[in-house]
């Protein structure tokens, strides 16, 4: 491949994650560049069909809970700390190479395997390359997100809106959808306009985005005739 490619192939990966705290493989291949940093935090929450929410036993009493784990994820290529949140698998596959190179020592290459949707995803967890002294400085200088006060929804004033870009993607895909599925999704984060939506709102925006456009798809989809004579 040319360097013109490669050249542009980083750009694209730059671009695709840019724009937000949190860290968004979206499609089949999509990767990121970077080190993980701080404690992690876990969190049991429950697929309401539409969104994750954390499980409360006396809420959701007809749901069993599963396992989401945030980190802080440095990326050397927008000079950010982000967030970058996976079950558990995905987890396990962090202390395993935690155990093996260091998380402190090493960038390490994540890269996802599935499709939009497909419950089948997998991501792989590589290292990359060992972090220069300049890159732990840069880590000490950007700090750590309060991941506890994201899951929250209360970033305090560090948690700004939505950058633009992102904005006009949610607004596009919502635009597909029914008014009726548009006003739920802008009912649950407390906003009138989709610019409004905090950045710390992103990751579950996106996801019960994806379950309105899935339950739409449902309900697009033509019944199969069935012969009654058959």
């Amino acid at each position: 491949m040319s360097n013109a490619w490669d050249h542009a192939a980083s750009m694209a990966d730059k671009h695709a994650n840019s724009g937000g705290i949190f860290i968004r493989l979206t499609s089949n291949g999509d990767k990121v560049i970077g080190a993980f940093c701080g404690e992690p935090f876990p969190r049991e929450v429950v697929w309401t069909g539409e969104r994750y929410e954390t499980y409360d036993p006396e809420v959701h009493t007809d749901k069993r809970p599963s396992l989401r784990v945030m980190l802080n994820f440095y990326v050397p290529s927008e000079g950010a700390m982000k967030v970058i949140e996976g079950g558990t698998v995905w987890f396990k596959d962090v202390l395993k190479v935690r155990d093996k190179y260091g998380l402190d020592k090493w960038l390490f290459e994540i890269e996802r395997h599935g499709e939009a949707g497909d419950p089948k995803t997998t991501y792989t967890i590589l290292p990359e390359e060992k972090l220069t002294a300049a890159q732990k400085e840069e880590i000490d200088s950007l700090g750590l997100h309060d991941l506890a006060a994201l899951v929250a929804g209360d970033g305090g004033d560090d948690d700004p809106p939505i950058d633009a870009e992102t904005a006009a993607e949610l607004v596009a895909r919502l635009k597909a959808l029914p008014r009726a599925d548009v006003d739920t999704f802008l009912e649950q984060f407390g906003v009138q306009r989709v610019r409004e939506l905090k950045a710390s709102h992103e990751a579950a925006a996106r996801e019960l985005l994806g379950g309105l456009e899935a339950r739409a798809r449902r309900k697009a989809a033509p019944r199969e005739e069935v012969d009654p004579f058959a």
